[in-house]
Parts: C-alpha cells; structure tokens; sequence
C-alpha cells in the first residue's frame, strides 16, 4: 500500500513544483519588461541553491511522514524501505544545497572583505 502514499505525494509535490517554477517565470519576465538586469553573482547562486535545498528537505520529510499523513486519513499505507531510503537521499541532497548556498554565501561576504581590504593599501 506504499504506491498510494507515494503517488499522493507526487500528486501534491509535482503541482507545487511547478507553481514555484511559474513564480520564477513571472518574475524573470517582470524583470525583462522593466529592463532590470538580473546579476548572476554567488549571493543570488547562493539564495537559488538555497530555497532549492529548502524544497528538497521538504520533499524529503514528507516522503518520510506520508504514509503516516495517510493513515490518519484512513487509507492503509506503510513506510517500506524503499521510500525510506529514497526519502533520504532526497533528504540529504537538500541539506546539501542548504549548506552549499551558505558556504556560497559566506564566500562572497569574505572575497568582498579580501577586496575592500586590498583597496586599503
């Protein structure tokens, strides 16, 4: 009974995934109609990568408490070890993110401080 968890997951995330995806559309051509030029430096890698890793923890959690949501429903599904395992690794590729957008982040902040630094001299 797992299939039925996990296909109400893909039919909650899928819809989710891709209203963030038509958000970050509106707002690139909002800001191609008021000719602002979007930068493509680490702050705003870091801030993608960022809510990126946020989405798939979640994604990850609530493969995990799916079965769980379920049952409390009424319908009879159980967490195997195939969803548990795939939960994790999705789990872990957003911490991941998370952590590399911070890393991107502090980066920046210290290559800005190496520069204003060397302008010092």
């Amino acid at each position: 009974m797992t299939d039925i968890a996990i296909q109400l997951l893909i039919l909650e995330g899928v819809p989710v995934l891709a209203f963030v995806y038509y958000l970050l559309h509106k707002k690139q051509m909002y800001q191609l109609e008021k000719g602002i030029i979007e930068k493509d430096d680490k702050q705003t890698r870091s801030e993608r990568r960022i809510i990126n890793g946020i989405f798939l923890t979640l994604a990850g959690f609530s493969m995990v408490l799916a079965p769980r949501f379920a049952s409390l429903i009424g319908i009879e599904a159980n967490l195997s070890f195939e969803l548990l395992l795939a939960s994790l690794v999705v789990l872990c590729a957003g911490m991941a993110m998370i952590i590399g957008g911070e890393l991107i982040k502090y980066k920046a902040g210290f290559s800005k401080d190496q520069d204003s630094l060397m302008g010092l001299k």
